[in-house]
């Protein structure tokens, strides 16, 4: 049992998605805030440009509070490249994948690998149960537009932390709650903010804040076309869109791609078949066009 024992006010993290801004803005607000703890619920790499100074922040916040890391699909897809289920490569149909991969050090696989993917943790007194997404598998999770009686029939204690869905909400129903902090990297639905939530423990019980602050969003997409776009090209760019609208292009691109795959011929091991479906949605390519979309966006 993993223990924030005398921490009353604490920080939870979930699906970093290598984006260092947005995770050192939560992390700065959180302890001007007056965080004792962190909790990091997975998903620390791949998508965005800086795994490898993503999980430096999570190493410096673990050397200086007390801390509690989960990991979460995306590690499992590191793991499984590594042993060959994946063959990563450059370009858009895995070069996201390829890039956070061969960034990563040995030093970096051993902490992934060291952290479990569910557990039971002790905050400020109350036992609170938590995983990346269901307690069991990082291949379901919960929403609480599809109903929630699956989460709550699972869980054991009064509370039960998840992620994965990039969605922040706070549940509660017949003395049970379970809390979502949403997305630091990719958040849904708050454009071009990041997410996280604080929770608060007083006389036995667990309030949950959901945050949703400002970040150096410009930074993170020139730190992308720089350094992930000449790997991961269509796919990178996508993510771009993702962060500064709050909505899942790259599950349009998926979509779309899809249906491009039923005709003869089609080959999505090409880029010119993934421009094709880049120009089938619409999406500017380059990063002043992006920019200049964004700010026009922000004046409205």
């Amino acid at each position: 049992m993993h223990t924030l024992e005398n921490c009353r006010r604490v920080a939870v993290l979930s699906d970093l998605h290598s984006n260092y801004y947005a995770t050192r803005a939560c992390i700065d607000d959180a302890l001007a805030h007056g965080t004792e703890g962190f909790v990091f619920l997975g998903d620390y790499v791949s998508d965005l440009s800086m795994p490898r100074e993503t999980l430096d922040l999570v190493y410096s916040i673990r050397a200086r509070y007390p801390t509690v890391c989960l990991r979460g699909n995306r590690e499992r897809y590191m793991f499984e490249n590594e042993a060959g289920i994946h063959h990563f490569a450059p370009g858009t149909k895995s070069g996201s994948l390829y890039y956070t991969y061969t960034s990563l050090t040995p030093e970096d696989f051993a902490f992934l690998k060291s952290l479990p993917y569910s557990a039971t943790a002790v905050i400020g007194g109350v036992p609170v149960e938590l995983a990346h997404s269901a307690m069991d598998s990082d291949r379901r999770y919960f929403d609480p537009e599809g109903g929630m009686e699956e989460a709550l029939s699972h869980i054991k204690t009064a509370y039960f932390l998840t992620g994965h869905t990039h969605r922040q909400y706070a549940y509660s129903r017949e003395g049970r709650s379970v809390f979502n902090p949403g997305s630091v990297g990719v958040p849904r639905e708050h454009g071009d903010l990041t997410q996280y939530a604080i929770l608060d423990v007083a006389d036995g019980a667990i309030r949950c804040t959901l945050k949703q602050i400002e970040y150096d969003v410009e930074a993170a997409i020139r730190h992308q076309f720089e350094y992930l776009v000449p790997c991961a090209a269509v796919w990178a760019i996508m993510v771009v869109y993702d962060i500064i609208t709050g909505e899942d292009y790259t599950l349009r691109l998926l979509e779309c791609a899809a249906e491009k795959k039923k005709r003869p011929g089609a080959d999505d091991t090409t880029e010119e078949f993934w421009l094709e479906v880049a120009a089938t949605l619409k999406m500017r390519l380059s990063s002043e066009e992006i920019l200049a979309e964004w700010r026009a966006m922000k004046k409205k």
